[in-house]
């Protein structure tokens, strides 16, 4: 495995700018909140979540973007709480609300989320390899015990397959995966690829070999599907969210797919995900864009027609 010159404890490489600058647009939008100890909040006018929600994922987001503004000395969310404070609140909370089972801990999701299945409580590897990232550059920074033992036991959940209570799915062809909704099958690409971060970031820190054999059997499982998220529609090509029920996703995530395949290549070299980064970032022109957009709103009326008359599609 090549790990380039790529570091656990540096700037984390999947948070480029753009992320950031949607990030500062759905804080602006009033999407997302933070408590009295500036923890991060998501708000939703949804009536099918709590208005306000805690959400791993979203607080470990928070807690990476500011950590990469501290070793920036950048502050690009232009906010008044200092780095160092909004790192250890995302941190004191992410400490406080584990779940410990055996030699694992992980986080539930105590609301529900219709469109993926999820009925709580339901577990995210997406979070489990985002906490596991922010754990360890906190560690490096302050050498707070805490830190690193959690991280140890997250990291734990994350070789331990789903079959004996932890997150790692291996199909019946053998392939590694993290879903982003356990228990979905739904195969979310961005999700799957920021939890096997998480184990990359455990591998650098321990030196233990059975992480490193894990990412590269993740790898291996991009290396098999990755076509699989290739979206085509007569002339129109895009990407899908998922392999489950194969939406197109919008233009940000996009753009993040084929960041992250950038991100990948960096460390490992594997020239297919170079490939399919150039590939999808083709993709981004018109008249391409105007069919992509025609065909997704004409595909939403179809499904919402066949829903109402209680079929699948």
């Amino acid at each position: 495995m090549c790990t380039s010159n790529y570091r656990y404890y540096g700037k984390y490489i999947l948070h480029k700018d753009e992320v950031v600058s949607n990030f500062l647009r759905v804080i602006e939008k009033g999407f997302i909140a933070f408590d009295r100890d500036h923890v991060m909040v998501t708000k939703q006018n949804d009536s099918n979540y709590p208005p306000h929600m805690y959400t791993p994922t979203g607080i470990a987001n928070y807690g990476l973007i500011r950590y990469n503004d501290l070793i920036e000395n950048s502050n690009k969310l232009k906010s008044k709480v200092a780095s160092k404070v909004a790192i250890d609140r995302q941190v004191r909370w992410l400490i406080k609300n584990r779940i410990d089972k055996e030699n694992m801990s992980f986080y539930h999701y105590d609301f529900p989320v219709p469109e993926h299945d999820c009925k709580p409580p339901w577990k995210s590897a997406m979070s489990q390899g985002l906490v596991l990232s922010l754990l360890l550059r906190v560690y490096h920074l302050t050498k707070n015990m805490e830190c690193s033992e959690l991280a140890e036991r997250v990291a734990i959940s994350m070789k331990t397959p789903t079959s004996e209570g932890g997150f790692l799915w291996i199909d019946d062809k053998g392939n590694y995966w993290y879903q982003e909704y356990m228990g979905n099958c739904g195969y979310v690409l961005n999700g799957f690829i920021y939890a096997m971060w998480g184990v990359y970031d455990y591998y650098l820190y321990s030196n233990d070999e059975e992480y490193g054999m894990i990412f590269d059997r993740c790898i291996d499982t991009l290396r098999k599907n990755l076509e699989k998220y290739d979206w085509r529609i007569g002339i129109s090509k895009w990407t899908v969210y998922d392999l489950k029920d194969r939406n197109p996703v919008d233009l940000f995530y996009h753009k993040l797919h084929i960041g992250l395949l950038r991100d990948l290549y960096t460390v490992t070299k594997e020239e297919f995900l170079i490939v399919y980064a150039d590939r999808w970032e083709s993709y981004i022109r018109q008249p391409n864009m105007l069919l992509v957009s025609l065909t997704k709103h004409t595909r939403a009326q179809v499904l919402a027609l066949l829903k109402i008359l209680g079929k699948d599609f």
